[in-house]
């Protein structure tokens, strides 16, 4: 396994609220025609429009059309989620759902399941590649997008394995960019260090869902799910509970990261 640099900061994972604003319904007409003379004018009604939000069956095709490229991760100390990035097999996830593993197993969406190699990692990034061994009709790699243009209330999809819930699929907006994440872990010497350029999204992403793609509407990946910011735990497993505040590494900084992890 390669040379890791300082542990990253690692937080849970995130959930969807999304509220669709009504129309306005226009009053019934009458069947009773109203002469000219008894016509009163009025001031026009204003109807309140709702956010448009994508079709269903566009919804239904990226689902159908992604799915084969995203992946359930399992390992020795938990499980997680990542996606083919390439046609030699490379799979990307979170440093943190591999982190100590000694056996990784990645399950694709056919069923197929492979022995996954950590081929390297970077902790600060929170990035981890994995090399798979399958055959070249299981590698379905996902097209890559560019997070520089991304907007605030963009509608984007997750799709992961949240509980062990395979190709669970949520819809959020993009609700910030330029988003920092304090690291786990001090540098040597003191002082502390973070990650910028950072998603946040409020599609919903809860633990299971690390290291799955978030997409946009065009079916590219433009970040990586990694985690959620919450002050509740639930008190049965102790895990962080959805608030609607959840992160994503973006995919700019991970096209940066990646290569250098396969080369080394």
């Amino acid at each position: 396994m390669k040379r890791t640099l300082a542990l990253f900061s690692i937080l849970t994972i995130s959930m969807l609220a999304c509220q669709i604003t009504g129309l306005t319904p226009l009053p019934p007409s009458s069947s009773t025609p109203v002469p000219n003379s008894q016509v009163q004018t009025s001031p026009p009604i204003l109807v309140e429009v709702a956010r448009p939000l994508p079709e269903e069956g566009s919804l239904s095709e990226l689902y159908q059309a992604v799915l084969p490229g995203v992946v359930t991760i399992f390992t020795d100390t938990g499980l997680g989620s990542g996606f083919v990035f390439d046609g030699e097999g490379h799979v990307i996830t979170n440093n943190h759902v591999v982190e100590g593993a000694s056996a990784v197993e990645v399950d694709f969406a056919s069923g197929f399941k492979a022995h996954g190699t950590v081929i390297g990692t970077d902790p600060d990034a929170d990035i981890a590649v994995i090399k798979v061994d399958a055959p070249t009709d299981q590698i379905h790699p996902l097209a890559i997008g560019d997070s520089n243009n991304l907007l605030v209330g963009q509608s984007v999809v997750a799709i992961g394995n949240p509980f062990g819930l395979d190709g669970t699929m949520t819809l959020g907006i993009i609700s910030g960019l330029g988003r920092t994440q304090e690291a786990h872990a001090a540098p040597e010497g003191g002082g502390r260090f973070s990650t910028a350029d950072v998603i946040q999204t409020d599609a919903a992403i809860n633990p299971g869902n690390s290291g799955g793609p978030l997409f946009n509407l065009n079916g590219e990946v433009v970040g990586v799910n990694q985690s959620i910011r919450t002050n509740n735990v639930d008190p049965t497993t102790g895990n962080a509970v959805n608030s609607g505040v959840g992160f994503s590494i973006s995919i700019n900084l991970v096209k940066r990261i990646v290569p250098v992890l396969i080369r080394e």
